[in-house]
Protein backbone atom coordinates (compact mmCIF):
# COMPACT_ATOMS: atom_id res chain seq x y z
CA UNK A 1 0.00 0.00 0.00
CA UNK A 2 2.48 2.48 0.63
CA UNK A 3 4.43 1.90 -2.44
CA UNK A 4 1.03 2.39 -4.26
CA UNK A 5 0.39 5.87 -2.36
CA UNK A 6 3.87 6.50 -2.84
CA UNK A 7 3.28 5.99 -6.76
CA UNK A 8 0.39 8.45 -6.85
CA UNK A 9 2.19 11.41 -4.85
CA UNK A 10 5.36 11.19 -7.07
CA UNK A 11 3.48 10.28 -10.41
CA UNK A 12 1.26 13.77 -9.29
CA UNK A 13 4.22 15.89 -8.56
CA UNK A 14 6.62 14.85 -11.65
CA UNK A 15 3.36 15.82 -13.83
CA UNK A 16 3.32 19.26 -12.25
CA UNK A 17 6.58 20.24 -12.43
CA UNK A 18 7.01 18.80 -16.01
CA UNK A 19 3.44 20.76 -16.91
CA UNK A 20 5.35 23.75 -15.36
CA UNK A 21 7.99 22.93 -17.98
CA UNK A 22 5.84 23.05 -21.06
CA UNK A 23 4.26 26.01 -20.09
CA UNK A 24 7.96 27.96 -19.73
CA UNK A 25 8.33 26.54 -22.80
CA UNK A 26 5.64 27.28 -25.06
CA UNK A 27 5.89 30.57 -23.05
CA UNK A 28 9.21 31.37 -24.44
CA UNK A 29 8.39 29.87 -27.88
CA UNK A 30 5.55 32.05 -28.39
CA UNK A 31 7.70 35.44 -27.33
CA UNK A 32 10.64 34.57 -28.94
CA UNK A 33 9.14 33.32 -32.19
CA UNK A 34 6.37 36.93 -31.88
CA UNK A 35 9.85 38.84 -32.10
CA UNK A 36 11.29 37.47 -34.80
CA UNK A 37 8.07 37.65 -36.48
CA UNK A 38 6.57 40.87 -35.00
CA UNK A 39 9.79 42.74 -35.20
CA UNK A 40 10.50 42.67 -39.06
CA UNK A 41 11.29 46.52 -39.04
CA UNK A 42 13.60 46.47 -35.95
CA UNK A 43 15.39 43.48 -37.44
CA UNK A 44 15.20 45.23 -41.13
CA UNK A 45 18.73 46.64 -41.26
CA UNK A 46 20.11 43.15 -39.68
CA UNK A 47 17.75 40.05 -41.41
CA UNK A 48 20.45 37.59 -40.53
CA UNK A 49 19.23 38.17 -36.83
CA UNK A 50 15.50 37.45 -37.47
CA UNK A 51 16.44 34.33 -39.24
CA UNK A 52 18.18 32.95 -36.51
CA UNK A 53 15.61 33.52 -34.02
CA UNK A 54 12.94 31.89 -36.22
CA UNK A 55 15.48 28.90 -37.16
CA UNK A 56 16.12 28.54 -33.58
CA UNK A 57 12.72 28.48 -32.37
CA UNK A 58 11.74 26.06 -35.31
CA UNK A 59 14.80 23.27 -34.02
CA UNK A 60 13.06 23.67 -29.89
CA UNK A 61 10.16 22.39 -31.39
CA UNK A 62 11.70 19.91 -33.44
CA UNK A 63 13.73 19.04 -30.78
CA UNK A 64 11.32 19.71 -27.85
CA UNK A 65 10.18 15.94 -27.24
CA UNK A 66 13.56 15.23 -26.60
CA UNK A 67 14.19 17.95 -24.42
CA UNK A 68 10.67 18.24 -22.56
CA UNK A 69 7.47 16.41 -21.97
CA UNK A 70 4.76 16.29 -25.13
CA UNK A 71 1.53 16.56 -24.70
CA UNK A 72 0.82 13.21 -25.16
CA UNK A 73 3.35 12.19 -22.48
CA UNK A 74 1.07 14.74 -19.79
CA UNK A 75 -1.62 12.97 -20.74
CA UNK A 76 0.07 9.43 -20.26
CA UNK A 77 1.33 10.35 -16.73
CA UNK A 78 -2.78 11.68 -15.56
CA UNK A 79 -3.48 8.22 -16.67
CA UNK A 80 -0.93 7.05 -14.33
CA UNK A 81 -1.95 8.71 -11.41
CA UNK A 82 -5.29 7.90 -12.03
CA UNK A 83 -4.36 4.16 -12.65
CA UNK A 84 -1.97 4.49 -9.31
CA UNK A 85 -4.97 5.78 -7.12
CA UNK A 86 -7.15 2.98 -8.23
CA UNK A 87 -4.75 0.84 -7.59
CA UNK A 88 -4.21 2.06 -4.12
CA UNK A 89 -7.87 2.36 -3.49
CA UNK A 90 -8.09 -1.51 -3.97
CA UNK A 91 -5.47 -2.34 -2.35
CA UNK A 92 -7.09 -0.29 0.94
CA UNK A 93 -10.11 -1.66 0.78
CA UNK A 94 -8.52 -5.10 0.61
CA UNK A 95 -6.50 -4.71 3.11
CA UNK A 96 -9.61 -3.05 5.67
CA UNK A 97 -11.85 -6.28 4.38
CA UNK A 98 -8.98 -8.53 5.58
CA UNK A 99 -8.57 -6.84 8.72
CA UNK A 100 -12.20 -6.75 9.55
CA UNK A 101 -12.48 -10.70 8.26
CA UNK A 102 -14.43 -9.95 5.81
CA UNK A 103 -12.10 -12.10 3.88
CA UNK A 104 -9.65 -15.28 4.55
CA UNK A 105 -6.18 -14.72 4.39
CA UNK A 106 -6.66 -17.32 1.25
CA UNK A 107 -9.42 -15.25 -0.72
CA UNK A 108 -6.72 -12.10 0.38
CA UNK A 109 -4.16 -13.58 -1.28
CA UNK A 110 -6.19 -13.78 -4.61
CA UNK A 111 -7.27 -10.78 -4.68
CA UNK A 112 -3.76 -9.17 -4.14
CA UNK A 113 -2.17 -10.74 -6.86
CA UNK A 114 -5.07 -10.13 -9.09
CA UNK A 115 -4.97 -6.14 -8.50
CA UNK A 116 -0.86 -6.61 -8.83
CA UNK A 117 -1.53 -8.03 -11.95
CA UNK A 118 -3.37 -5.06 -13.04
CA UNK A 119 0.08 -2.96 -12.62
CA UNK A 120 1.70 -5.18 -15.74
CA UNK A 121 -0.77 -3.29 -17.76
CA UNK A 122 0.62 -0.16 -17.23
CA UNK A 123 4.70 -0.51 -16.73
CA UNK A 124 5.75 -0.03 -20.34
CA UNK A 125 3.65 3.16 -20.10
CA UNK A 126 4.89 4.28 -16.89
CA UNK A 127 9.12 3.90 -17.91
CA UNK A 128 8.13 6.01 -21.37
CA UNK A 129 6.31 8.84 -19.50
CA UNK A 130 8.80 9.45 -16.30
CA UNK A 131 12.21 9.71 -17.81
CA UNK A 132 13.88 10.53 -14.99
CA UNK A 133 13.66 10.64 -10.72
CA UNK A 134 14.68 14.21 -9.07
CA UNK A 135 15.49 13.99 -5.67
CA UNK A 136 13.52 16.84 -5.00
CA UNK A 137 10.18 15.22 -6.33
CA UNK A 138 11.19 11.67 -4.46
CA UNK A 139 12.02 13.62 -0.86
CA UNK A 140 8.46 15.29 -1.32
CA UNK A 141 6.85 12.75 -2.51
CA UNK A 142 8.21 10.44 0.23
CA UNK A 143 7.13 13.57 2.99
CA UNK A 144 4.02 13.93 1.62
CA UNK A 145 3.56 9.60 1.40
CA UNK A 146 4.81 9.65 5.20
CA UNK A 147 2.33 12.72 6.15
CA UNK A 148 -0.65 10.74 4.20
CA UNK A 149 -0.46 7.55 6.48
CA UNK A 150 0.56 9.29 9.58
CA UNK A 151 -2.75 11.47 9.66
CA UNK A 152 -4.81 8.25 7.66
CA UNK A 153 -3.76 5.68 9.81
CA UNK A 154 -1.97 7.39 12.49
CA UNK A 155 1.14 5.04 11.43
CA UNK A 156 4.47 5.84 8.74
CA UNK A 157 4.95 4.27 5.67
CA UNK A 158 7.67 1.63 5.39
Amino acid sequence: MTQARYSVEYVGLYADIQRQWLRYFNIGMLVFSTGGVMGWKVWDTVPVISCAIIAGVSLLRLIQPHLIVTDKMLNQLDRTKSFYTAYYNDLEKLWFDYEAGRVTEEQALKAFYKIKDGEKEIGSQISEALRSEPKSVVNKAKKLCDDFFKQAFNTQAR
